[in-house]
């Protein structure tokens, strides 16, 4: 099949690309920035000038229609990050929205077969439920913009599912594995932090993590035929922080320490940072809700993604491993960082 991706030049949406050529279809690429291909698709052997390649922002419906002329699919992997201050924040959920809106109502009019729209866990999740399914309602009055532009736009894309539109909705967890290039997933900003400082501060947690590669499997099934109007769960093996810490020290070889740290107050830290945010804008791995998933990691149900759409997790240690090699050796992290693992790569 013709599938057009979005996001492709992203660590879902390049590794989505990867396994769609692998799997014998024809990805198309909508692409904001060409330049970043050769750092990411590029830097890790796939020829780029073989693809096929629309330029174009999600929110440019002239060039999402190009994009969508001739596909049988669609995979919308595609979002901007939400900036967290002010005055830049309304700005990017609203992009978020629109560039959703744009991509899904391009692929309809064009006729498109399948259309797989990837959410997030994150715009469902709350602590009060123990389990988090593909059925809870979208937290649109999250705090967060990035989170609130994932709820925002899945309860608009419900109402196309609800009306009868060849519509999939996918909610990844913590997405890790391989770098695409110097794309390497938000998660590994996590392990990364970890790794340098030496040791975890809390054991009271964890984190719902899918390998980036069955995640793109996810996608591909979820393509298939009479599947119209489902959402599927993909939030992947839940990991206490205690499990990664063990993972790191076999890999590693290091001593890796877990303190005692309360969750609360890492969600207290997150809810401070975030308010500074507004004001000096700065990344960091501590936002509110980052550590209120962290700290308040809950199951996911993820049935149907293995019985319906036939799709397995791989071990997440090698998904870590594999997270912490790449990160190494574009020199994220240093040999002293990552032990034993630096004389094996």
């Amino acid at each position: 099949m013709k599938v057009l991706v979005t996001g492709g030049t992203g660590f879902v949406g390049a590794h989505t690309v990867v396994a769609l050529r692998a799997a014998g279809h024809e990805p198309r690429l909508l692409v904001r920035r060409p330049e970043r291909l050769a750092t990411t698709l590029g830097a890790i052997g796939v020829d780029i000038e073989s693809l096929d390649i629309v330029g174009g922002d999600m929110t440019d419906r002239a060039a999402v229609r190009r994009a969508v002329t001739g596909a049988d699919a669609v995979i919308h992997a595609a979002a901007v990050v939400a900036a967290l201050d002010r005055k830049h924040a309304s700005g990017s959920v609203e992009t978020n929205v629109r560039g959703t809106q744009a991509v899904i109502e391009s692929a309809l009019e064009a006729g498109c077969r399948s259309i797989v729209h990837v959410s997030s866990v994150a715009a469902v999740f709350s602590p009060r439920y123990e389990v988090i399914h593909a059925d809870l309602p979208p937290v649109v009055d999250a705090a967060n913009p990035y989170t609130r532009s994932k709820a925002l736009a899945e309860r608009w894309v419900r109402e196309r599912q609800a009306a009868g539109d060849p519509v999939v909705i996918v909610y990844p967890g913590g997405v890790i594995g391989p770098p695409i290039g110097e794309v390497f997933g938000d998660a590994a900003e996590g392990f990364a932090s970890m790794l340098r400082t030496g040791f975890l501060p809390l054991h009271d947690g964890g984190i719902g993590a899918i390998d980036a590669r069955d995640l793109a499997q996810v996608l591909i099934a979820a393509m298939r035929p009479g599947l119209d109007g489902r959402r599927f769960m993909a939030g992947g093996d839940l990991i206490s922080l205690n499990e990664i810490a063990d993972i790191i020290r076999r890999l590693t070889g290091r001593r890796f320490p877990v303190l005692g740290v309360p969750g609360s107050v890492f969600r207290g830290f997150g809810h401070v940072l975030d308010a500074v945010r507004t004001v000096v804008p700065f990344e960091s791995v501590y936002t509110a809700e980052a550590m209120s998933l962290l700290t308040q990691p809950r199951l996911t149900d993820d049935t149907a993604v293995h019985a319906e759409l036939g799709v397995g997790y791989r071990d997440p240690a090698e998904s870590i491993e594999a997270s912490i090699r790449g990160m190494y050796a574009y020199g994220i992290l240093t040999a002293k960082q990552v032990g034993r693992l630096a004389a094996s790569s």
